[in-house]
């Protein structure tokens, strides 16, 4: 679970650093998309002012910019990843030390919860093993 980040990624964590004063935990380059976790208590810092920094650092790196707050309850941090598809609630089953996962949101947002060809699904699962030992994880 040692988080590798290379010379472009440490480039995107230091600006965004120095843009926002939040402090990242971690720092994810997708196809077109830069994704900051942040350490707890740092992300009212980023979406102050109605996301204006979030704005500057999408002009800034000529990429969309997602921020999600870390927790180091694996519950409440899959809460976090999945927030903006009206999750009703998370059951986690810890079977020998690894995390199966079951996100319940609401109805008319499952779809979008996964995303198209299970695209937002596996990215949440990606996330969630970079910090805790996942097994599986479920939209319900």
């Amino acid at each position: 679970m040692a988080m590798k980040f290379n010379a472009q990624t440490l480039r995107y964590i230091s600006i965004f650093e120095a843009a926002t004063n939040a402090e990242v935990k971690d720092c994810i380059e997708k196809d077109d998309t830069i994704i900051f976790i942040l350490y707890p208590n740092n992300i009212k810092k980023v979406l102050q002012n109605k996301g204006e920094k979030i704005r500057m650092l999408r002009n800034m790196l000529q990429k969309n910019v997602v921020v999600y707050e870390f927790s180091p309850d694996v519950a409440k941090f899959t809460r976090n990843l999945f927030r903006r598809y009206g999750v009703k609630n998370v059951k986690v089953n810890n079977d020998n030390g690894e995390f199966s996962i079951v996100v319940y949101v609401d109805p008319k947002e499952k779809a979008r919860a996964i995303g198209r060809n299970g695209r937002n699904l596996h990215l949440a699962k990606e996330i969630l093993e970079r910090h805790f030992p996942i097994k599986n994880i479920v939209i319900a």
